[in-house]
């Protein structure tokens, strides 16, 4: 019998994370660069590629956009997002279908001159390899996130100092 098997795999593959970053910068500022998708793969390191699924140029309800992530590890990992939900200048959700599966929500919390940027990711891979190996490698898997997720917001702030600079060239 494998279902003890199979019931084991699957709590040793759901991740929970909740990562948050203080970005000194408005609100209005991260938010449009954040939801200019078409845009990130000029500041976002570790995106491999963003592939649009629909006719949206902007980040909005029902918006699907296929991409592919790199990390530290020798593997990628593709997945498909559609939003779900969105508030203006404060949150939106996402399901996540593909090598991953599960949901990310984003808040966007400003105060005064600083944005606060708060992820929670809730997924689960569906490669089997990834799925075996997790028992054993989870914390390797955990810290290949962890390092997407630095380089991220480092790329962010890198492009939104460049925003911010008087003397810029649009």
């Amino acid at each position: 019998m494998m279902y003890p098997f199979y019931d084991f795999l699957n709590k040793k593959n759901r991740y929970y994370f909740n990562n948050s970053w203080n970005i000194d910068a408005p609100i209005e500022l991260i938010w449009n660069e954040f939801v200019n998708y078409k845009q990130w793969s000029f500041w976002c390191d570790g995106l491999e590629r963003m592939e649009q699924l629909d006719g949206f140029d902007h980040l909005q309800i029902g918006n699907n956009v296929r991409s592919t992530w790199k990390g530290l590890l020798p593997y990628r990992i593709t997945f498909n997002s559609v939003i779900k939900d969105f508030m203006q200048y404060s949150f939106l959700s996402f399901n996540v279908t593909g090598d991953l599966h599960g949901e990310g929500l984003c808040y966007f919390l400003p105060s005064q001159d600083n944005t606060t940027i708060n992820f929670i990711w809730k997924v689960s891979p569906t490669k089997l390899w990834i799925k075996v190996c997790s028992p054993f490698v989870r914390t390797i898997f955990i810290e290949n996130h962890n390092y997407i997720m630095r380089r991220i917001i480092s790329g962010s702030i890198r492009m939104i100092a460049q925003k911010k600079s008087p003397g810029r060239r649009d």
